[in-house]
């Protein structure tokens, strides 16, 4: 069993399609963030896809902004799904529900509300089967935890406030007899080993509130009690050739025997390849930090201790490019046993893509007579059992029918004929006026009888062809009535002549005298480039002296390098100014291949230090 997360940065920004990019993960669950798609945004596309079945949770608060999904292939299907933390965005039948939400009376009901509403977590539960043979519970918590803007201190409460959400629901499902794991982008990074710069500040790098969270969410068996927080030297290897180093197993064996000292989940990561430097997760991509690897880790896979002998391995896949982030993979010995059926949160049982909708022209085709629906079906059964209690049979019913409808028949057609005739000897007493007197009377006549025939309206959506066009013509003309049609023909044959041999004449003289005026035009035109290519040029060489552009990029003093110019876009006093920086990638200070601390401000168009 295979399970990764990534932060995707736009479900629908994939340059591939989405069904090419999940196979090439290579996972059996993928947990998407960030997908910024709200739920009148998700197309068929997104929301279903050939092998998989898709969970969402959208953002209630803003549009195209967080977002999670959850794919899971077919045979990896849940046996539940649910959306959000706080079981408030469930509206599905109890049995649906995985439940077991912890303790909430710390939260409001409104802040339990304000946590949900921005679409950070969906919960899938499968059934598993362990090496031992073991069959159990997994609740799978795919999450977005906030961001802590420094600017706005109330979004800092508020991550804060997520983490205990999330922490509360992680230890009431364990505690329901559930194995758990919590994947995601967590938007902190734990260890300085997890974040490219932390020399500045070791100190305050530690009192980060998130990182205080994570210390007490998480237990790390590489440590001892008394370590400070440094890894213990007896047990730093790196099991990344995908072999469990014997001290690991010793660790977390000891650590599940004894009393816990840390929290109850794992860094899955960090327990495979606890010393492994500069494997990070996100970059920033406005500097380029990326080309560098100066970068953070901020997507993890934890999972609770006692579930931790079912995991192989853990990596980190940087060379998987389209975000700002890159996944994390954890590769799993247990298998998955598949559901039956999806969960009711399946996107594709939603209305817009359950199949119920109808295209418009549907209600522009005819129905025929062998695809008739219940409803006739119905009416007929309804029918035949009416007339088989009046006390008359099945065939004496037939029979009465279609001779009464023989008799009416005939007596529209007695009166249809009467009708036609009186109405054709009109019609040849005006044709025959309206031919001795208005020759453009037949034309009239023609239009008059093409409006009186109605078409479908399924003609008006199609294309018409030749073959139809003048079948339909012929088909007007024969219900002309003539009085010489012999006359009509011949009259006919010769102004066709006489307007043929006319047109040939004048587009004979047309073409000459298009010839002419075409070697008339080429010789002004040439002459007139010329007469104009030196006024153009002057007023080029002109305008080139007066508007000389912005100045060139000074070069950095670093690498002694044209610079790229900045703009600052934060709000303050300096919101708006632009500033010469050195345009190679951010990096370390140690890196000589990084950006260096070149910077110089641009005021009015003039460089000033």
């Amino acid at each position: 069993m295979r399970i990764l997360t990534w932060n995707i940065n736009g479900v629908r920004a994939t340059k591939a399609p989405l069904k090419q990019v999940l196979d090439s993960l290579d996972a059996d669950i993928v947990c998407l963030q960030e997908t910024k798609v709200t739920r009148d945004q998700l197309d068929e596309a997104s929301a279903i896809v050939e092998g998989y079945s898709s969970y969402f949770s959208f953002s209630r608060a803003r549009s195209g902004y967080s977002g999670v999904a959850t794919y899971c292939k077919d045979g990896a299907m849940p046996i539940k799904a649910e959306e959000g933390l706080t079981g408030l965005l469930t509206n599905q039948r109890e049995a649906d529900i995985i439940g077991y939400y912890g303790d909430q009376t710390m939260f409001t009901e409104e802040e339990l509300r304000s946590l949900d509403k921005e679409g950070r977590a969906v919960i899938t539960q499968h059934a598993i089967c362990e090496t031992n043979g073991k069959e159990c519970l997994l609740a799978v918590i795919n999450v977005y935890c906030p961001r802590a803007d420094p600017e706005k201190e109330e979004r800092k409460d508020f991550k804060l406030r997520f983490y205990r959400l999330l922490q509360a629901r992680a230890q009431a499902l364990l505690q329901a007899g559930s194995h758990v794991i919590v994947l995601g982008d967590v938007n902190t990074s734990h260890r300085p080993i997890d974040h490219c710069d932390p020399d500045d500040d070791i100190e305050y790098f530690s009192e980060n509130p998130g990182r205080k969270w994570l210390d007490q969410f998480l237990f790390d068996p590489h440590q001892t009690e008394d370590s400070g927080g440094t890894l213990n030297p007896n047990n730093q290897s790196d099991a990344s050739s995908g072999q469990l180093d014997t001290s690991l197993n010793s660790g977390i064996q000891n650590a599940s025997e004894k009393e816990p000292t840390g929290g109850h989940f794992v860094d899955a990561f960090r327990f495979f390849h606890p010393t492994q430097r500069s494997a990070f997760t996100c970059w920033s991509t406005v500097t380029g930090a990326r080309q560098t690897n100066y970068g953070t880790r901020i997507d993890y896979i934890f999972a609770n201790r006692d579930f931790l002998n079912q995991f192989q391995d853990c990596t980190i896949m940087p060379e998987v490019e389209g975000s700002d982030h890159c996944p994390v993979r954890g590769e799993l010995a247990c298998t998955v046993v598949p559901a039956v059926k999806c969960p009711a949160l399946c996107s594709k049982y939603m209305p817009e893509f359950a199949g119920k909708q109808q295209k418009l022209s549907v209600f522009f085709t005819r129905v025929k007579k062998g695809e008739v629906g219940e409803e006739k079906s119905s009416q007929d059964s309804v029918s035949t059992s009416q007339s088989s209690y009046d006390g008359h049979s099945e065939s004496e019913t037939c029979s009465q029918q279609s001779s009464s409808q023989l008799w009416e028949s005939n007596s529209i057609k007695s009166e249809g004929s009467s009708v036609m005739s009186t109405t054709k000897q009109s019609q040849s007493r005006t044709s025959m006026k309206r031919t001795a007197s208005d020759p453009a009377g037949r034309n009239v006549k023609k239009q008059k009888t093409d409006q009186g025939k109605q078409g479908t309206l399924l003609s008006f959506f199609g294309k018409k062809t030749k073959v139809e066009t003048g079948d339909r013509r012929k088909a007007n003309m024969s219900d002309i009535p003539k009085e010489n049609p012999e006359a009509d023909v011949k009259e006919d044959a010769v102004h066709d002549n006489a307007i043929s041999n006319q047109s040939v004449n004048s587009s004979n003289t047309t073409v000459d005298s298009d010839d002419s005026k075409a070697k008339g035009s080429k010789d002004a035109e040439n002459g007139k480039s010329t007469a104009e290519t030196k006024p153009k040029q002057n007023q080029a060489a002109f305008w080139k002296t007066v508007l000389k552009g912005p100045p060139p990029p000074p070069p950095c003093k670093g690498h002694k390098e044209p610079c790229v110019l900045r703009t600052v876009k934060k709000q303050g006093p300096n919101f708006g100014k632009q500033f010469y920086v050195c345009a190679r990638p951010q990096g370390h200070a140690s890196n000589p291949e990084a950006r260096c601390d070149h910077f110089q401000w641009v005021s009015r168009g003039k460089d000033k230090l």
